[in-house]
């Protein structure tokens, strides 16, 4: 028997699907099934709080998320809401109520039937066939795979990117744009889409997009509250889109911008060795790629609407551009590339253009090949460029797009690059550029002159915060990829105190030989330690309250202030620690200090037994109180900005302390006696928790300065001469 080409090459492309399908079941979806850890439990713990009513406007405190987790008894290390949109909890609102497994396999259930039946309209749109659109979906090795394993929401992504270019397509602009409006409050790039529908004055879709977003911000204001809303547009999301939002010398994330932070910006924990630490360079060129990749595809797509065939291939590019122009897609990001894969194939085989299809599916290919597992995680000089093939794969992907989506015109490009219209598009290049390039220069004014300030130097740790001192030395808590710690500084050596659960925000009183801590699990207690010990014996604690958050001690060692929390909202209690109890009294002694007008975020103690603390009155920026342990009146200072994080030096004469300007918490002290304040730190980061030496005169602080937001080391500053 004689077979046709023609079968063998459906042959050929059974069995490279089967392949395909085979990897995924086996490298996917069964590993995804069969654990709930990964980041699908982000977005699982903010939705479970959310339908049990607990405010969320803390969620973007990375030690009070972890704390939420550990009472929520979920068992994985790490839990973060990041940098994720305050809407993108609600996909996976419904599953919430299961155990963290039930709910993950309930999650990627759903996952398949999205990527079911966004092939099925890619099919429809490519005009490629069942079985060569599978291909396509299933050549997504690595995507797929991290976004089942992980849980994330790029098939969600997938989904409606699809249906709204089926719905663009189908002369449905209004519903397109609508479409991309919930895409966009999930993810916040595909709301750059608005772009595209200007440029192709398409005026129903860009109305569509902008109404809907607009309409789906309010809708999150209501549901999740306003201030939960401004902490994310406000105060996270500028730092994502500078490229700052996680790590951002991680060369995972595959971008010019982690490269560009790798080889030119040093920071002593995350990248102490670059090729030169020359942030202005850093500074020019990041804005110079991003124009270098948005101008030219601007100017080739055109501005009127072109033949289906051409349409299609521009919308697939243009997701394949917010992609590349992205500052931290993990592999993930890149399941939306096979909305790209179909259109353009498909645009291309209807074309006749097999050789040109061809290209594209083997650098699509590329792109979402497995090549982490070859690659160094963490490179330094020029072997930088060598660790991030994704990137190179993509940038190749994305050159072969940009000339495919030139217009078939027979005017030479050299005559189009002198045309009146490439004066316009380099205008716009320039005025992109330059202002954005001026930006980051302004930002980086004395960003990185805490380095010579830093304590130490922890590259396990991402975060260091909440510092407390006994004498000289520091107790703080410290975050590593196996979950929170103790970490001491005795100004030569770091030990990390391990008490069998996350441990946070130490606290001891000049002079003591203990210090107490906050254990999480399925609630919190305070308990008592050795201060002096350099490993932790869990027969050596003596438990001084429980369900107690924060403690703080005071100086004569006899009332422990702490914050009991109920439905995401803080109160103030004390406790008078009766020396003949081995340094805890009994539940009896506690006692309430504010009521649940106040949302108490820390608490100190001044000279005299004065407690100052942080609360957000309902409605209201937080701010800072006084009171005492027997009274039942609080004070508020009033302040021309919101405060929090107070710090008392021990001579009572300076109150330390952090204020909110823009987007940022600055430090500043305050002299007791005049009133008179001072600035300490006006950088573009976060400069928090500040605590006093003995001296009253040097303060220590955590400052995510050139780390990615929240993501603090400590260092130490001389606050009064």
């Amino acid at each position: 028997m004689i077979i046709r080409p023609s079968s063998l090459n459906v042959v050929a492309e059974y069995l490279v699907l089967a392949t395909l399908v085979a990897i995924f079941i086996w490298r996917g979806f069964i590993p995804a099934w069969n654990t709930p850890s990964g980041d699908f439990e982000d977005y699982y713990l903010a939705a479970r709080l959310y339908s049990q009513g607990v405010s969320l406007e803390h969620i973007y405190d990375w030690t009070w998320t972890q704390r939420q987790k550990d009472h929520a008894g979920i068992e994985t290390s790490l839990v973060a809401f990041g940098v994720l949109t305050p809407f993108s909890l609600l996909p996976v609102l419904p599953f919430s109520s299961l155990p963290p497994l039930l709910a993950k396999r309930g999650w990627l259930l759903l996952n398949l039937v999205l990527l079911g039946v966004a092939a099925y309209l890619l099919r429809r749109m490519s005009r490629l066939g069942t079985r060569r659109v599978a291909i396509l979906v299933f050549l997504a090795i690595t995507p797929l795979r991290s976004n089942f394993v992980q849980g994330q929401e790029y098939v969600l992504l997938l989904f409606l990117f699809t249906t709204a270019a089926w719905l663009y397509f189908e002369k449905r602009p209004l519903a397109s744009g609508l479409t991309l409006a919930v895409a966009g409050v999930l993810k916040i790039y595909p709301a750059l889409f608005l772009i595209f529908f200007v440029r192709k004055k398409q005026w129903r879709a860009a109305a569509g997009l902008v109404v809907g977003s607009i309409a789906f911000w309010l809708l999150s204001a209501y549901l999740f509250g306003y201030e939960t809303v401004r902490t994310y547009l406000v105060d996270v999301l500028p730092w994502p889109l500078r490229a700052e939002g996680q790590d951002p010398y991680n060369i995972q994330w595959n971008t010019f911008s982690a490269v560009l932070h790798r080889l030119f910006v040093a920071e002593p924990e995350l990248n102490p060795h670059p090729v030169a630490h020359l942030p202005a360079l850093y500074a020019v060129l990041q804005p110079i790629c991003q124009g270098l990749i948005f101008v030219p595809f601007l100017w080739s797509m055109g501005s009127s609407r072109a033949d289906a065939g051409r349409e299609k291939l521009l919308w697939g590019i243009f997701v394949a551009m917010l992609l590349l122009l992205s500052t931290n897609p993990a592999s993930f990001d890149f399941t939306a590339l096979i909305l790209t894969a179909a259109l353009a194939v498909g645009a291309l085989m209807g074309a006749g253009r097999a050789r040109e299809a061809a290209t594209v599916v083997t650098l699509y290919a590329l792109v979402c090949f497995p090549f982490s597992r070859w690659v160094a995680e963490s490179p330094s000089g020029f072997r930088t460029l060598l660790a991030v093939p994704r990137l190179w794969a993509m940038t190749g992907l994305w050159i072969c797009l940009l000339l495919l989506s030139l217009p078939s015109t027979s005017v030479p490009l050299r005559v189009r690059l002198r045309s009146r219209e490439a004066v316009v598009f380099a205008s716009i290049w320039l005025a992109l550029v330059v202002p954005a390039a001026a930006l980051n220069l302004l930002r980086q004014k004395g960003e990185y002159d805490n380095y010579a300030a830093r304590l130490f130097v922890a590259p396990d740790s991402f975060l260091d915060t909440d510092p407390a001192l006994a004498g000289e030395r520091v107790f703080f808590t410290m975050m590593t990829n196996r979950g929170y710690f103790t970490g001491v500084f005795d100004g030569t050596t770091l030990t990390r105190l391990g008490f069998g659960t996350d441990s946070f925000h130490p606290a001891a009183s000049p002079g003591s030989s203990a210090a107490s801590v906050e254990l999480a699990s399925t609630s919190s207690q305070v308990v008592q330690f050795r201060a002096d010990a350099n490993a932790q014996m869990h027969d050596q604690l003596t438990i001084q309250a429980q369900d107690a958050e924060k403690p703080a001690v005071s100086r004569d060692g006899q009332w422990l202030a702490f914050i009991r929390e109920s439905k995401g909202r803080g109160t103030l209690w004390v406790k008078e620690l009766q020396p003949g109890a081995k340094g805890a009294g009994s539940l009896s002694d506690e006692r309430p200090l504010s009521g649940s007008e106040l949302d108490v975020l820390e608490a100190g103690f001044a000279p005299g037994d004065e407690i100052i603390f942080s609360g957000k009155p309902r409605g209201r920026p937080p701010g800072l109180f006084r009171t005492k342990p027997g009274s039942t009146y609080v004070t508020e200072e009033r302040a021309p900005a919101p405060r929090r994080y107070p710090a008392v030096s021990p001579d009572g004469r300076w109150l330390a302390f952090s204020q909110r300007e823009g987007g940022n918490w600055q430090l500043w002290v305050q002299d007791r006696q005049t009133r008179a304040e001072r600035r300490l730190t006006e950088n573009d980061c976060n400069s928090t928790a500040p605590a006093w030496y003995p001296d009253s005169k040097r303060l220590v602080y955590a400052t995510d300065c050139a780390r990615g937001h929240g993501l603090t080391a400590l260092c130490r500053i001389t606050a009064v001469p």
